[in-house]
């Protein structure tokens, strides 16, 4: 049975990268391109990974998060940050807030596969 990942970031073009990326290693891959789009969607179709971006329209990262970690049906939803902030404020923050792992864009596919798989395979 395919892993299913839900990827909620606004750039299109970001969006599309990972999203192809992630179906050609046999992912099933949802998208979102807001914060909003994507709570609802985590809510729909309980997927097993979700890959967010944290400055996004509607609601940010950190929402999301906040959003999935306080309904009893996503809280378990291994969660992963993908951002271009590389403070080290930000990405305790991004720990504090319950986030499985933190890729600073740009990252490259290998390091993304990484966290996937262990991730998954926890």
């Amino acid at each position: 049975m395919r892993k299913k990942i839900l990827v909620i970031e606004d750039n299109e073009e970001i969006r599309e990268n990972v999203t192809e990326m992630l179906t050609i290693f046999e992912y099933e891959v949802l998208i979102a391109e807001n914060g909003e789009v994507g709570i609802s969607k985590a809510f729909d179709e309980q997927p097993d990974l979700i890959l967010c971006d944290i400055l996004m329209p509607r609601k940010n990262g950190f929402q999301v998060l906040k959003a999935l970690r306080d309904n009893p049906t996503t809280v378990k939803i291994p969660f992963v940050f993908l951002t271009s902030s590389s403070q080290k404020r930000d990405i305790e923050k991004g720990n504090l807030a319950g986030a499985d792992d933190y890729l600073v864009k740009p990252f490259k596919m290998q390091q993304l596969l990484s966290a996937i798989k262990k991730i998954l395979s926890e």
